[in-house]
């Protein structure tokens, strides 16, 4: 990224032909991935800006960045190669061309049926009057109203992300410290840094590298970072997410005389998203749609076409079919597919009789006020956890205690004894006793910890919680009475008309809370 907001002439017929193609009827609504692919752009292009005395390219063709078609232009463009967002530069709200700039894509994607996702990137580093914490946070202020409240301003972990460049044109960790605590003390925003100062997560919730190109081979920045993110993440108990950054090439030597970074025909392109494939990235950030000066631009252009939009679509197909997901069964039943984790998981720990079939996507959900990738099953709700070491990366939702409020009744009320009979177990944290039939159908299920076969009363509990009630007699959604058990994540039903196993079964609460 430079300091300077500079930017003439027409482009090959041919170029626009190719263009005309890419062109095609909006495809269907991308909904933004909980993986986000993020793509910085520059507003501030003119049209005297372009020529080759400053850039070793020129797009095709060449425009001004407040032209409604060059916005749209552009949309259209980011959308279609599956880009989810763009990053796009702003120096802040008194600087009236690149902020109507921005707000005015906001406004053209909708209307143009596209579900692109928007997020600013405040460029202190190239406009002095943000270079000052007050201001800034007071920009930051003017952000939060007029650009977050949008609906198609990104989010990422539920929150709206901010991105920042450069932190020492604004100042050292402390003064980032002040702006934060002024512009966002609740950390209700999501900021990511980019800076490879590892101290900087004190401010920053992530961190990622604008530019890799300084590495010949495109994964070693990315090996450098990921190693220096692991330590830090030990280190600190923390489980902040690795993002990776994804470039064509780079070529800033008409500008600054500072480096090159051959495409070698799209191979270096592919490489960074390799690695960002490889290393299971949480995020992408793609350095970038339009940034010219430096060479680093995937728009169609004299040099390329429109070859490297052809690449991001290719590549941003892949990272998301191959990325956080891993093996995958179908599940004709329901139309379903469970993946990765959670399919291990499920194998693992009792699979249909225990969970049921899948009834819905694995998908982003918030529990408890934070966001989860979760999918739910006719039985119970699986949540990924990544922040826990394994065999805890993976939790079960406490549906039991979840369907008892949907039906508007307190557990907590429910009758309790304070002992239990001889042969029974008891639960003095709930009250509870746990008793034939019930009790061989607890003992012998449960989540496998310790590769030992049979389950402790540890990996009962894990799987099934505590009971938060006595038997009771219930009449369920086939209109008849069974004597029943809630616990924290099950309900269990006896049905003695069926041979064991089957004479005790779990009740459907995945499909009960869905309804």
């Amino acid at each position: 990224m430079h300091p300077q907001r500079l930017v003439g002439w027409l482009a090959p017929l041919l170029v626009l032909a190719a263009f005309a193609a890419f062109l095609a009827a909006p495809p269907p609504a991308r909904a933004v991935s909980d993986r986000p692919i993020m793509a910085f752009y520059y507003p501030w292009w003119e049209k005297s800006d372009w020529n080759y005395s400053r850039m070793s390219d020129l797009p095709a063709p060449t425009y001004s960045g407040g032209d409604d078609e060059t916005l749209k232009r552009h949309i259209q463009q980011a959308d279609d190669a599956g880009i989810d967002a763009l990053i796009c530069t702003w120096f802040g709200p008194d600087e009236e061309r690149l902020n109507k700039r921005c707000l005015r894509m906001m406004e053209l994607a909708p209307q143009m049926g596209r579900d692109l996702q928007f997020a600013i990137i405040p460029d202190q580093s190239a406009w002095g009057t943000l270079q000052n914490v007050d201001n800034l946070a007071r920009a930051i202020g003017v952000l939060q109203r007029d650009f977050m409240s949008k609906p198609n301003y990104l989010t990422f972990q539920g929150k709206p992300v901010v991105f920042w460049f450069y932190p020492p044109s604004l100042g050292n960790l402390d003064t980032w410290k002040q702006l934060r605590a002024k512009a966002d003390p609740n950390r209700q925003q999501y900021w990511f840094g980019g800076t490879d100062d590892f101290s900087f997560l004190e401010v920053y919730d992530a961190l990622y590298y604008f530019d890799i190109t300084w590495e010949s081979r495109p994964g070693a920045a990315m090996a450098s970072y990921a190693g220096r993110l692991d330590r830090y993440n030990k280190a600190n108990g923390q489980n902040r997410p690795f993002i990776a950054t994804v470039m064509p090439g780079y070529d800033d030597i008409k500008y600054r005389n500072g480096h090159a970074r051959d495409r070698q025909g799209g191979e270096y392109y592919r490489g960074t998203w390799q690695t960002a494939i490889d290393r299971n990235a949480q995020a992408v950030v793609l350095t970038s749609f339009n940034e010219f000066f430096e060479g680093s631009h995937i728009e169609p252009s004299e040099q390329f076409g429109d070859l490297y939009l052809r690449l991001t679509k290719e590549l941003s197909d892949k990272f998301r079919a191959e990325v956080g997901r891993g093996p995958c069964q179908t599940f004709p039943e329901t139309g379903f597919s469970v993946c990765g984790r959670i399919l291990e998981y499920w194998q693992q720990n009792g699979g249909l009789p225990v969970f049921g079939f899948p009834i819905g996507p694995q998908q982003m959900v918030m529990i408890e006020g934070k966001p989860f990738q979760a999918q739910e099953f006719e039985r119970n709700r699986l949540e990924l956890h990544p922040e826990n070491a394994r065999p805890y990366d993976v939790l079960l939702g406490r549906l039991g205690v979840d369907v008892l409020v949907r039906q508007s009744r307190d557990w907590q009320q429910f009758s309790k004894v304070t002992s239990a009979p001889n042969g029974c177990l008891y639960f003095a944290d709930t009250g509870h006793s746990l008793c034939e039939p019930f009790l061989t159908y607890w003992k012998t299920h449960g989540l496998e910890f310790d590769g030992r076969s049979g389950y402790s009363h540890g990996e009962s509990l894990a799987l099934f919680g505590m009971p938060i009630s006595e038997p009771q007699t219930e009449v369920l959604s086939d209109g008849n009475s069974y004597t029943v058990q809630w616990f924290e994540r099950a309900r269990f039903e006896s049905h003695p008309q069926n041979r064991p196993p089957y004479h005790v079964l779990l009740g459907l609460l995945g499909v009960e809370i869905k309804k």
